[in-house]
């Protein structure tokens, strides 16, 4: 079965982005397993220093759709097949 994780840095405080999620786990979960993560926020100052940095899962600082850092997935960041 297709398993779908949303996940959210920060909490779904806005109602409009409940509604939304409420709408999509409603069609979804017929469907696939569904699974909602909700990841607290967490800032850096402009500057990082190495031992900021660190804490962060895997050391990693790409961010999904910049481009920054080497991506080992063959098929881009999130895994999903480039468009061509």
């Amino acid at each position: 079965m297709l398993a779908v994780k949303l996940v959210c840095v920060g909490k779904l405080k806005e109602a409009y982005w409940r509604d939304a999620v409420a709408e999509y786990e409603k069609r979804l979960r017929p469907l696939c397993k569904w699974e909602l993560i909700e990841l607290p926020e967490a800032r850096l100052p402009s500057a990082p220093s190495q031992a900021e940095i660190a804490p962060l899962p895997g050391g990693d600082r790409r961010r999904p759709g910049k481009g920054g850092g080497a991506d080992p997935s063959p098929h881009g960041w999130n895994g999903v097949p480039p468009v061509h």
